[in-house]
């Protein structure tokens, strides 16, 4: 989550509540978007003085705008030029098909049902992001990034994430069609 933030706060200053409906938006199904883990996270970069925090008033309320620190830019920048790591990658939920043979016939097949619904739902959310990018003025955009490269490897995750839902979609629709026809 951390290296996560940071990206984000390389791009552009934000305040936490902004990061959280960034990733809200865009980014739920590679990391929590929940509150508490993305304030946890900014808490620890600002001990660790990776990120800074300036403080304004507009009207009766406080803005903490999170800036990110020369310590924070060195540490992202190692971080994201490291080679990825195939390892790091699990899916927790294939243990509930590594046992499906000890559930009953019509549970597996409903819970084989539902995760098809939810990769369904997976590869729309992603589909209208996608679209979204494509959309995307550039002109509108922070100065001082390369927002043609950054979008491009963005688009690539999101082709990535795209791929994978059909492919589960698929994989998972011939296991069904294979466990109705013999349970």
């Amino acid at each position: 989550m951390e290296y996560l933030l940071l990206g984000l706060l390389m791009l552009s200053p934000m305040t936490g509540y902004e990061l959280q409906q960034f990733i809200k938006k865009n980014l739920a199904l590679i990391c929590s978007h929940s509150a508490g883990s993305v304030q946890t996270a900014l808490s620890k970069l600002e001990r660790e003085g990776k990120v800074m925090i300036c403080e304004t008033i507009e009207g009766k309320r406080r803005k903490k705008t999170l800036f990110i620190t020369d310590s924070g830019r060195a540490a992202f920048s190692n971080w994201v030029a490291q080679p990825m790591q195939a390892s790091k990658v699990k899916n927790m939920e294939l243990a509930r098909l590594f046992f499906a043979g000890l559930a009953k016939p019509e549970e597996r097949l409903a819970a084989i049902r539902d995760y098809i619904r939810q990769m369904d739902e997976t590869h729309r959310v992603l589909c209208t992001i996608r679209a979204y990018f494509q959309q995307m003025d550039q002109q509108q955009l922070p100065s001082g990034v390369n927002w043609p490269e950054v979008l491009r490897f963005q688009g690539y995750t999101i082709q990535y994430g795209i791929a994978a839902a059909e492919f589960e979609i698929g994989w998972y629709s011939r296991l069904l069609h294979e466990l109705e026809e013999q349970p």
